[in-house]
């Protein structure tokens, strides 16, 4: 790294008309000397910025053969396809509480740092109104994740108010959601752009975000294991997708619009319950939160305001950079690598008893009554 007091970076990326590549480059943009798509001169920055895409990995692993010097940050790491690529990472820089413990693994700098599409910050002023209108942005495998809990919810609460539900994500690309949709409810299909969040997002009163994942009936089968840790049917089994991430939820924030999230661990990080949203996961749960909001315009307004704060106190792209900045400074030194990644032991015969745990405490307890 050079002896410049300001470091100088450089973002590269050959899609960056990707959703993730966008929102980096959209909070990258207040980081110092920083300049984009210079392909040409690695030798003249100190730190290179590449999200995960298959031809930026490759563009990483380029760049790091020009400048052995030049530390490489890997933007939104996803499985286990850039595993090939650590010899040629730096840093790992991740989006969310899931990403960072799944990464835990490789033993590799890792700093959390929060993007999303940076919509305006918006004063929205919640009054009654005959109509409400809730509201999702994301990827539409979490539109179809809505069944059956938020579907019924929905349903239930068609039958008591005039409400609207709109969707938007990427119709162009991933095809009309027809799964799950609720049937009494008007629904309206928005196609995702960079514009769409001032545009229609904006208007909408309520937001919603689901981000668990459906669970196998089969999963709830009662077991040997199971038994042996009190498997009851009021137990929660959550499943959650690793880059699942809280930038939904802050870009409801920017618009002042309240919202109501699953128990996604990023969700439940930064929600207080009751106070800046509120949480939800069956579907007595979305219907009681979506009730006490849409009968409280005061309600939705206090949450709204709250959770702004919350924006501004942890997202604010600005003030993530500030710190940001501080840490590639004082924690890309050089320093050598161990990648030897950290994952739970094989263990042959503390495998056969764990999945035989009730008949293995079943038979000690026997044996000590006997002895």
């Amino acid at each position: 790294m050079g002896a410049r007091d300001q470091l100088k970076f450089v973002f590269n990326t050959f899609s960056p008309d990707a959703a993730a590549a966008q929102f980096y480059a959209q909070g990258l943009r207040t980081l110092g000397d920083i300049t984009f798509n210079d392909l040409d001169n690695y030798t003249a920055y100190d730190i290179a910025f590449f999200p995960t895409y298959p031809a930026d990995l490759e563009e990483m692993k380029r760049a790091k053969t020009l400048n052995p010097a030049l530390k490489t940050v890997l933007l939104d790491p996803r499985g286990s396809q850039v595993e090939i690529y650590l010899d040629h990472t730096d840093l790992l820089v991740v989006d969310s509480i899931e990403m960072k413990d799944f990464f835990s693994r490789y033993n590799l700098p890792i700093y959390t740092y929060y993007e999303y599409p940076n919509a305006p910050l918006m004063q929205k002023a919640h009054e009654n109104q005959e109509k409400i209108i809730i509201g999702y942005h994301g990827n539409k495998i979490h539109l179809t994740a809505i069944y059956p809990e938020i579907t019924a919810a929905l349903e239930k609460l068609a039958n008591e108010y005039d409400i609207e539900f709109w969707a938007v994500y990427n119709i162009a690309q991933l095809g009309k959601w027809n799964i799950g949709v609720p049937r009494n409810v008007k629904v309206r299909h928005i196609q995702w752009d960079m514009d769409v969040y001032e545009k229609y997002l904006s208007q909408v009163d309520i937001g919603i975000v689901p981000a668990c994942m459906p669970v196998k009936q089969n999963t709830r089968s009662k077991s040997v294991v199971s038994r042996f840790f009190l498997d009851n049917k009021d137990d929660y089994i959550l499943k959650f997708k690793m880059p699942s991430n809280p930038g939904r939820m802050i870009v409801f924030a920017k618009l002042g619009i309240p919202v109501v999230a699953d128990f996604l661990p990023s969700n439940l990080q930064f929600i207080r319950d009751g106070e800046n949203g509120l949480l939800a996961k069956s579907a007595g749960g979305w219907y009681r939160a979506l009730k006490r909001l849409i009968n409280s315009p005061a309600l939705r307004q206090q949450m709204a305001d709250a959770m702004q704060d919350t924006y501004i106190k942890y997202f604010d792209y600005e003030r993530q950079n500030i710190k940001f900045e501080r840490f590639l400074k004082n924690h890309l030194k050089p320093a050598p690598k161990n990648l030897e990644t950290i994952s739970p032991p094989a263990r042959f015969w503390e495998e056969i008893k764990f999945k035989n745990a009730f008949f293995y405490e079943y038979v000690r307890k026997i044996t000590r009554k006997l002895s």
